[in-house]
């Protein structure tokens, strides 16, 4: 049984008394969010840019978003935000912190990922891992076809963590029996991964993402809701409870957490080299949003394996990736093998090569040291 004592006996239940509120009120610290955009051009290609790190506080966070928002909006941009915090400059060794997110899509019947997005939401609700007050969890439209939730990271009792992303992954695929539809994206889950901007425009149909009442979830068609969601102020007098911690929730965390520690269990050192890349290209973010291609997942591995050495990064945070990339596409003896031939043999490839398993959705940079090789 999960529950075999009373939950304030709980070892868990001791660190929940002693959490503070994540940011102080009278001095805010600092974190960094990275913001995006993309342009869809009318040849089929994509603009796509990055990198954009602002430095923000407790405060000046949503104002950050929405200036951003406003800068961009009508120019036919599609504006984006990191899902995650991070409490320094550098996402692939920060700590992590945002709320706990899922992603609902179904390209040909919205009415797929919003069945499936009520029902999970339903279980959040009166499971006993969460028990998450409805007026908590917030439901957007996300411009096109999806559906986005949002549960308080508040409610988990987290402050910062450094596998906030793993953890998550590892709490939505335990929620996926309960979408029906199979609508809900597990591929989300990445440190760097960008969400549409509240209030922001979908390029492709003239829409804003916009939260929606719990009510509508199911009552409103595709029309109804592509209608509300041409006013990007839609939803705005909606009333949200304040976050609070939920000791049930908290229990569940702790328990994922210690499913993550076994699943990217050590198997290799924290040996590093020295970093001869210093920015991410397109072509490889590209590849890691994407997740394995059939028929290629062999190549891009161990591109990706490449790439994450010329980074900089130890054999231990490069095979963590790998890991979490693969979601369980290849055999971990297979992903081994190559990650081993690939980390040690100080393999390079190309753009002529990379090119054949993923596109430059934007300029090369002129300092691209995969564009100079070939």
């Amino acid at each position: 049984m999960l529950f075999q004592e009373p939950l304030f006996n709980h070892p868990a239940m001791s660190e929940v008394q002693n959490l503070r509120r994540p940011e102080s009120l009278s001095n805010p610290s600092s974190f960094f969010v990275e913001l995006g955009r993309n342009k869809p051009g009318k040849d089929g290609t994509n603009i796509f840019i990055r990198n954009d790190y602002r430095e923000v506080n407790w405060f000046s966070y949503e104002q950050t978003l929405q200036d951003y928002v406003k800068q961009h909006n009508g120019t036919g941009w599609g504006l984006y935000s990191t899902a995650f915090q991070y409490n320094n400059q550098d996402p692939y060794v920060a700590d992590l912190r945002g709320d706990f997110f899922l992603d609902f899509d179904d390209e040909d019947d919205i009415r797929n990922a919003q069945e499936d997005a009520l029902r999970i939401i339903q279980h959040l609700t009166i499971s006993p891992n969460y028990k998450i007050p409805s007026n908590m969890i917030k439901v957007f439209f996300s411009g096109k076809k999806g559906i986005h939730v949002t549960v308080p990271y508040q409610c988990f009792g987290i402050e910062w963590h450094p596998q906030l992303d793993k953890i998550y992954k590892m709490m939505a695929e335990e929620l996926m029996p309960f979408a029906p539809n199979q609508t809900l994206d597990l591929k989300v889950y990445e440190r760097r991964r960008l969400f549409r901007i509240r209030g922001s425009m979908h390029a492709s149909t003239g829409s804003f993402k916009v939260p929606m009442e719990l009510k509508n979830l199911l009552t409103k068609s595709e029309e109804d809701i592509q209608q509300l969601s041409k006013n990007p102020n839609y939803g705005s007098w909606i009333q949200y409870a304040s976050p609070r911690i939920i000791f049930e929730a908290v229990r569940y965390i702790k328990e994922i957490e210690q499913k993550v520690a076994s699943r990217y269990k050590k198997s290799f050192s924290n040996s590093g080299e020295e970093q001869t890349i210093d920015f991410d290209p397109p072509c490889y973010q590209e590849m890691i949003e994407t997740g394995p291609t059939k028929g290629s997942r062999n190549h891009q591995a161990c591109m990706l394996v490449a790439f994450w050495r010329q980074r900089g990064y130890t054999e231990q945070e490069a095979w963590d990736m790998l890991i979490d990339w693969n979601n369980n596409s290849l055999s971990e003896r297979e992903l081994q093998t190559l990650f081993r031939s690939n980390f040690k043999g100080h393999y390079v490839y190309g753009c002529n090569t990379i090119k054949q398993y993923a596109s430059c959705p934007a300029t090369c940079r002129e300092d691209c040291k995969f564009f100079k090789r070939d």
